[in-house]
């Protein structure tokens, strides 16, 4: 008989014998309905959280005619994880709208004028809020949805509620961006309500955000706690924070005393944003990712926790010590140095997580005899120069205005936070979405050389924005032209992205050409193909209640982008009944 090995790929073993199927599917590791992951399986039992060598013994035992080792239930959950596809089309349209191209438009408008000073805070702080909640943290949100679960071998604890999430971000977001600009150039009172109304959607948002996440964790019944967890939490509790204070800031300053958040609460909670949610939630999920993705050893967990309570710790600093140093003279000097604590804190933590990562070690490279494509590398290399470069910025802005008692100049710590934003943070979830995006779907990426446009567009477009922006206000104001320029390079480098993304998402062109024949019904099994190759499942669908199959148009549209486990999360009804039917009729087909 033969035997099943590690370096096997999903694929492979489902075609030489289909009756293992069943185990890939009672898993979850099955993609994209009837989509044969081409993935070894050593590579899939790791992402699930799933011990390899019993994933093999079951597989083996099936096809040996045994009976699976340990509690297998062959009856299938419903699989919601193309949930997050929402959320990351939402997030690519946002950046490519009011995100990217806004921000360019205002820089652009900056550079004519050649002056930093020339666009009201109001705007320049609503595409702010755009970047941080519609493009990075619609997002985040998205990946969360669809990676957490598979860690922890579980499904998303609600679905609907993850919609709700995803509706009343967008809604919150769009009423404080209308709003909080109306409101500034009107003066009229009674904008500001919506405004208020938008921020605290948005932080609403996050509170249901985080209790799926947490719930599906608790579901999972998950005995071993994990450092990158404690990353995510971290996190997430930062984003909530931050939220939190937004709703509350502007409720006391804006529409009770009339006048704006002063810069010494908004430069704070920014900080929270970039480094206490984006980084954070990032180091968290690489932290989990990159020893797959890339072959290496898995970071030293002594060292990771060290990494988690430093930057913790130094935000926390940072936050408190920055606002009582702005907002009152009282013990400056003693607040001061705490500022500057928090500083060499933070580079030291972040300094030790890119240690940690062993991507400078080849000895600690895990040799793997399946070749895994390592094409969003580079971005990984790309982002962590990024990250260097802003964190000596920062830490040489910090140390410089605790012995000076000047703060540093708008445009040098703007070239900062746009290195560690776009540099990093977007970098980072560009390589992401280049890898768990077509894994999510079980293709491969659309296109690997809008992949390369993508990565040499970003890079240069913020290379020139970071050096061009202090020489331009400080030494030469001929590279306001530049600075103008890249903007709209970087958002060429999103365009690209944003297309590359949305091709792969969409359904194959050659999906309606069935590749494999349907002989059993699962939650996996797409209602389109099922309908296609057994039509007398569609009078047992609608009887189901899925009334909407009866028009041909929604046939031919809706049924083709979901499963049967996503159909009855839409119209509540008992999978496995449906599926004991559905087999049944199967069955009798001649």
């Amino acid at each position: 008989m033969d035997k099943i090995r590690q370096d096997f790929t999903v694929k492979e073993v489902i075609e030489k014998f289909p009756v293992t199927r069943r185990i890939f599917e009672t898993y979850g590791i099955m993609c994209g309905g009837n989509i044969l992951p081409e993935k070894p399986l050593s590579f899939f039992a790791k992402m699930h959280n799933i011990d390899p060598v019993k994933l093999i013994s079951d597989l083996q035992a099936l096809v040996d005619q045994k009976e699976p080792s340990g509690d297998v239930d062959i009856i299938t959950k419903p699989q919601t994880e193309h949930v997050y596809e929402i959320f990351v089309r939402t997030a690519i349209i946002i950046v490519l709208s009011t995100g990217c191209l806004y921000g360019a438009t205002l820089l652009a408008f900056m550079a004519f004028h050649r002056s930093m000073a020339s666009v009201t805070w109001i705007l320049s702080e609503t595409h702010g809020d755009t970047q941080v909640y519609g493009w990075v943290g619609l997002f985040i949100m998205g990946i969360s949805f669809f990676a957490l679960p598979k860690f922890w071998n579980s499904i998303i604890y609600s679905t609907p509620l993850a919609y709700k999430s995803f509706f009343l971000m967008v809604i919150g977001m769009l009423l404080s961006f209308v709003f909080k600009t109306a409101s500034y150039y009107s003066s009229v009172f009674f904008l500001k309500i919506p405004a208020l109304i938008g921020c605290a959607l948005v932080a609403a948002s996050i509170a249901v955000f985080i209790y799926v996440i947490c719930m599906t964790y608790l579901e999972s019944k998950k005995e071993k706690f994990e450092i990158y967890e404690g990353f995510l939490i971290s996190s997430y509790l930062w984003f909530l924070l931050q939220a939190a204070a937004f709703v509350a800031l502007y409720f006391h300053f804006v529409v009770v005393q009339g006048t704006e958040i002063p810069s010494a609460f908004k430069n704070p909670l920014r900080h929270i944003q970039i480094m206490g949610f984006s980084c954070l939630v990032i180091i968290g999920i690489f932290t989990k990712t990159l020893p797959i993705f890339l072959g290496i050893q898995e970071p030293d967990k002594k060292i990771n926790v060290y990494v988690l309570w430093l930057l913790n710790i130094s935000i926390t600093l940072r936050v408190i010590s920055g606002f009582y140093r702005d907002y009152t003279t009282h013990l400056y000097g003693f607040f001061t140095v705490i500022f500057c604590l928090a500083g060499i804190l933070e580079t030291i933590g972040v300094f030790l997580f890119i240690y940690n990562l062993n991507l400078f070690d080849r000895k600690k490279t895990v040799k793997n005899p399946t070749v895994m494509p390592t094409g969003f590398r580079k971005y990984i290399w790309a982002a962590i120069f990024w990250l260097l470069v802003s964190e000596t910025a920062l830490l040489t802005f910090t140390i410089y205005e605790a012995l000076s008692g000047a703060q540093v100049s708008h445009a040098l710590f703007g070239a900062y936070r746009h290195a560690i934003f776009i540099g990093f943070i977007s970098m980072m979830i560009l390589g992401c979405a280049s890898k768990m995006i077509p894994l999510s779907k079980g293709v491969k990426l659309c296109s690997p050389k809008l992949l390369n446009a993508t990565f040499l567009l970003v890079n240069i477009g913020c290379t020139l924005r970071v050096v061009s922006q202090p020489l331009a206000e400080h030494l030469y104001p001929q590279f306001y032209a530049t600075l103008g320029i890249s903007g709209f390079i970087e958002y060429a480098a999103m365009f690209c992205f944003g297309i590359n993304v949305w091709r792969t998402l969409k359904p194959e062109a050659g999906e309606e050409e069935v590749s494999e024949q349907i002989k059993i019904a699962t939650a996996n099994t797409n209602v389109y193909q099922l309908i296609k190759q057994h039509p007398q499942s569609l009078e047992i669908l609608i009887n189901s209640g899925f009334k909407q199959l009866k028009n041909p148009v929604l046939r031919n549209t809706l049924a083709r982008t979901i499963s049967l486990g996503q159909a009855v999360q839409i119209n509540p009804i008992n999978l496995n009944d449906l599926l004991k039917e559905l087999n049944a009729a199967i069955e009798k087909r001649p």
